[in-house]
Parts: structure tokens; C-alpha cells; sequence
């Protein structure tokens, strides 16, 4: 069960836990999406932009940051920090291009009873870390209106439960920044002599359905892009993940190529490449593209045929684009980024 974080403009100290069937939220409207073409909420899933873990002694705080529908995509300028300090995470959310920020702590205490949690979230604190963010200039910065973040009500949680945060919403696309957070034991800990694995969260909102063969996803994680051997020096500054159906690269002087692992002729895909673990390739004319990422691609240990669709006049058009800069994105269905 998912379960909206009450962040009421009321004055009242009596807010009440949360259940699942009473949600509010916080929607803070401000620009910090990156407008790069029409937005089709209902074709476009949700995109993850962050995700990560802090743990102590008594409990692990997950979280996964999403951008709401995921088309168009996020501007690089949007950046997150997490740290933390005994009793106290403080998540940062900042827009490097408009200078504002807008972020939270939280307060977790674990319970006698076991796996259960109390968990209270509030105005962000300015701490060194979070100043030297932000350049050591924070001063310079506008924090964005909390809106009731003041003094919400502690929640009483199980561990696993997942907390939905409406953070920011652009009017423009009607697109919003969201953080799914949930409490568990430490990410990892030691048993004796022995370190358990780590242990990770990832979260799908939206409701469940069937699983179809256009489901299979392709994900890129800290890509480095290679043409003709030549390593393309913008892609080495991108550490974020995507993940979908389709994904694209955007490529400076060659336009925008999406991917997948759908035949899809129907609409002009072709093979042209193949996927194997944490690298693909694939030709068009004469240049070999080559994508060696931080993680798997594609799901399950055997090989793909990789299928390309080249939109060579596409560029991004949101305020500042790089033309020159490698850019990727990701979409449930290749219908919401083809130019009709």
C-alpha cells in the first residue's frame, strides 16, 4: 500500500496518521521541468531521476525520487542530495538554472515493537553539507514555499510501507516531482562475521496490470557513449538511470535514435544492433554506436537484437539545451515520442 504524506496548510497540531483511504498533498508550483515537446500524461509512465539509502543503527531510509508523467524529460539542472546525522536525514532538492531549492528532514524512530516506525517529516535543515551543495552561497538561493511543512503529524509505519511526497508540480506540463520513501532494516548490515548483501528499493506507482511482451524494459544506467571508438566526452558526466519500453539517446549532429527490444516495423523500427549484459551497439550508415552503462540492460543472462528507430532532425528544446551535450530518456510506449 501506498500512502500520502500529510502535508496540510492547516494550523491545527491534531493531524491525524494517515490511513490509505485519507491522503492530501503537497503540490508547490514551480518550473524546474524542462519542456521539450507535447505531453501525453496518459501514454508516459513515470520516470525514476534519484534513488538511494541511508542507514543507522536501527533502520535503513529508502527512497525513489520520479518524475510524473516521465515525457518530456527532466533538465540536468536538477539536482538531489541526501545526508544525514544521529536522528535527522535531510533530502535536498535544488534547480541549478532558477537558483531555487525545496527539500525536508525526517525523523525516524524505531519502536519496541519490531519492524514498526515512527517517522515525522519537516522543514529542511541548513546544514555545512547542505550549504556547500549549493555552492557555499545559499544565501543566494530561494527556498521554495513549504506550505504546511512545519509541523506535520509523526506517522506510525510498518517497515516496507511506502510513503508517497508530492514535491514540485509544473504547471506548464502538468508534470510533477515525487519521492516515494519507505523505512526497512539498515541497507546493510553484519551478521556475525558475515556482511548481508545490500539491499535496494525500487518502487512502480500507478495501478497494476498484465504483463505484456512490451513490457520488457530497457534500462541505462551512467552511460558512456562511444562512436566509431571515440568516446563521446558528455556522456561521461551523466550518472542518473532511465528506464521503459523505449529509450532514446540524444546525440549531438546526429539527432535523437530510440531503442528497443520490440521488433515495432509497423512504425519504422529496424534492427541494427544487439544488447549483451551492460553494453550495446549498434550501426546506422557508417558509424558504430557504442553504450557500455553501469548496470544490466536488458532482463534475463542471454543476448538481444536490438532495434533502432533514427529521428535525425530531433533536438531538445527546453530553455538552455546542449545541442552538442548526450542526452536519454525513456517512455512505456514509442507512440509518445514519435512526431506525428
Amino acid at each position: 500500500m501506498t500512502k500520502e504524506v500529510t502535508m496540510r496548510t492547516s494550523n491545527s497540531n491534531k493531524n491525524p496518521p494517515i490511513s490509505g483511504s485519507k491522503r492530501s498533498s503537497l503540490m508547490v508550483a514551480v518550473c524546474l521541468l524542462a519542456a521539450a515537446g507535447i505531453v501525453q500524461p496518459l501514454l508516459a509512465q513515470s520516470t525514476r531521476i534519484d534513488g538511494g539509502a541511508v542507514s543507522q543503527a536501527q533502520f535503513g531510509f529508502y527512497w525513489e525520487t520520479h518524475l510524473e508523467p516521465g515525457t518530456p524529460p527532466m533538465s540536468d539542472s536538477f539536482k538531489t542530495q541526501t545526508t544525514d546525522e544521529p536522528g535527522v536525514i535531510h533530502r535536498i532538492l535544488l534547480d541549478r538554472s532558477g537558483r531555487v531549492y525545496a527539500g525536508y528532514d525526517v525523523i525516524v524512530t524505531a519502536l519496541p515493537e519490531r519492524n514498526t516506525y515512527r517517522v515525522r517529516f519537516q522543514g529542511l535543515t541548513m546544514t555545512p553539507e547542505t550549504a556547500g551543495f549549493m555552492g557555499g552561497r545559499s544565501s543566494e538561493w530561494t527556498q521554495l514555499p513549504r506550505s504546511g511543512w512545519g509541523n506535520p503529524a509523526a506517522q506510525e509505519i510498518h517497515g516496507g510501507d511506502v510513503l508517497r511526497l508530492s514535491l514540485f508540480r509544473n504547471p506548464s506540463t502538468g508534470q510533477s516531482v515525487v519521492d516515494y520513501v519507505t523505512v526497512q532494516e539498515p541497507s546493510r548490515k553484519f551478521v556475525g562475521f558475515n556482511q548481508t548483501p545490500e539491499r535496494k528499493f525500487t518502487f512502480e506507482p500507478g495501478p497494476s496490470r498484465d504483463f505484456k511482451t512490451d513490457d520488457i524494459a530497457l534500462t541505462i544506467l551512467a552511460p558512456r557513449l562511444s562512436i566509431n571508438g571515440k568516446l563521446d566526452e558528455s556522456s561521461t558526466r551523466r550518472f542518473d538511470e532511465v528506464s521503459g519500453g523505449v529509450v532514446w539517446l540524444y546525440i549531438g549532429k546526429h539527432g535523437r535514435y530510440i531503442l528497443s527490444l520490440v521488433p515495432r516495423p509497423e512504425l519504422g523500427f529496424r534492427r541494427a544492433g544487439e544488447v549483451r549484459g551492460s553494453s550495446l551497439t549498434f550501426v546506422m550508415g557508417n558509424e558504430t554506436f557504442t553504450l557500455n552503462t553501469g548496470g544490466r540492460i536488458a532482463p534475463g543472462q542471454a543476448p538481444f537484437n536490438l532495434y533502432v528507430l533514427h529521428d535525425p532532425d530531433w533536438k531538445p528544446t527546453y530553455p538552455m539545451a546542449d545541442l552538442s551535450a548526450f542526452n536519454m530518456g525513456a517512455a512505456d510506449r514509442p507512440e509518445s515520442l514519435i512526431r506525428k
